[in-house]
């Protein structure tokens, strides 16, 4: 796996990347309601809705799933907001016309229930909003466009962002991350340990054991700011020394699933591609029950096999999209049917990720090397399953 952070042929001046921020000002003077969407050559677009000329809510980037998932995270009462519950709360949710994604719309149904405060609401609003803006004031070439809609309704009066405290704080931020040197890293990209063993020589065993569970190339820079409860600057600037060495890599890692069923399609959109055929390979029938019922619910087709011994006939005659291959069984290991499938024509590029218990590097280091195409750490959060599966399978299928 290589790292990949953010480069640019050459820096932009700091007061170049913070003006985008001067139009705020303008729009709040305006009385602007409506949205502002910035784009980018890479495709990306950021959204921010105003009413009155006060900022309301953003969403967008390159993992608007990721970001708003972790801030409902962080700040709902429930230690843990899972796939279905939030596929459940998200469909039964109030539509309402602006703003007229399921997000924002979530969010206030939960402040009415009483489950989200007004203050809570507000720090994910500006949280996320303050992730936006950086990005927006990280990336090279931007371009903006401006739509007036009406003013909310008194009955839809929303919590309001203080924009004026929030440009401050991402304008130090982004000072801050020049001053130590990290202009080429984007808190979007996920760390990776490369090089076990200079950290683990350098670090106390207790630390290193958390960093070979944290870094595994499947939490951004972000998402793991949010677990440790750090901020992103501080704990990127803790990091950099060992991605400098190259013991660590950064690395993309792809955004969480949209929620099915929410946004109807466009017109322009092409027809609805045929269900994918994901296969898990697992001697634990729970394991297979529970990894069925998320991927028939995201409308994809599943296939249990439980024996070991019959896996690569079974595989063989049905053909899945990918495979989720236990590492451990009974009667064979993952390693030999991981092998012997790559000697297999039909299976030479279909992705195969390894489920194991143990996050031990020597696994997956091994696994790669046999042709593993990924690592997947058990338990597994449904979320976390379908967005794998996002990952290996975006390209050509979803």
């Amino acid at each position: 796996m290589s790292g990949r952070s953010v480069q640019y042929s050459k820096p932009l001046s700091k007061y170049l990347r913070v003006k985008k921020l001067q139009i705020f000002p303008v729009l709040k003077r305006l009385s602007f309601s409506g949205q502002i969407t910035w784009s980018v050559p890479e495709g990306h677009q950021w959204t921010l809705f105003f009413d009155r000329g006060q900022l309301v809510y953003g969403r967008g980037g390159v993992h608007p799933m990721r970001q708003w998932y972790r801030q409902a995270q962080a700040w709902l009462p429930s230690p843990e907001l899972s796939y279905q519950a939030l596929q459940a709360s998200s469909t039964a949710a109030p539509r309402s016309s602006w703003p007229h994604d399921w997000d924002y719309q979530l969010l206030q149904r939960w402040l009415c229930e009483g489950q989200l405060s007004s203050k809570a609401l507000q720090a994910i609003s500006t949280n996320i909003v303050t992730d936006i803006l950086f990005d927006l004031v990280q990336a090279r070439e931007t371009q903006y466009q401006l739509s007036r809609q009406l003013p909310l309704a008194p009955s839809q009066i929303p919590v309001y962002v203080d924009d004026a405290q929030l440009l401050t704080s991402v304008t130090d931020l982004w000072d801050a991350w020049l001053e130590v040197g990290l202009e080429t890293y984007s808190p979007n990209l996920a760390p990776v340990i490369q090089h076990p063993e200079p950290i683990q020589a350098a670090v106390s065993p207790r630390v290193y054991e958390s960093l070979m569970q944290l870094l595994d190339g499947q939490r951004s820079l972000r998402d793991l700011a949010v677990k440790l409860g750090q901020d992103v600057l501080n704990l990127t600037q803790a990091l950099q020394p060992y991605i400098q060495s190259g013991w660590i890599s950064l690395v993309e890692v792809a955004d969480f699933p949209p929620l099915e069923g929410l946004n109807p399609p466009r017109a322009t959109e092409a027809a609805p591609k045929a269900a994918l055929k994901i296969a898990c390979v697992d001697d634990s029938p729970l394991i297979c029950k529970a990894m069925g019922q998320v991927i028939r619910a995201a409308g994809h087709d599943f296939l249990a096999i439980t024996e070991g011994s019959r896996a690569i006939p079974t595989l063989l005659a049905q053909k899945p999209d990918l495979v989720f291959l236990d590492l451990v069984m009974p009667d064979t290991n993952g390693y030999e049917i991981c092998s012997n499938l790559r000697k297999i024509s039909r299976f030479k590029d279909v992705p195969i990720v390894i489920l194991s218990g143990n996050d031990g590097l020597v696994d997956q280091v091994r696994a790669r090397l046999l042709g593993a195409t990924d690592f997947l750490s058990k338990p597994m959060e449904p979320i976390v399953i379908l967005s794998v599966i996002r990952k290996h399978l975006a390209p050509v299928r979803i």
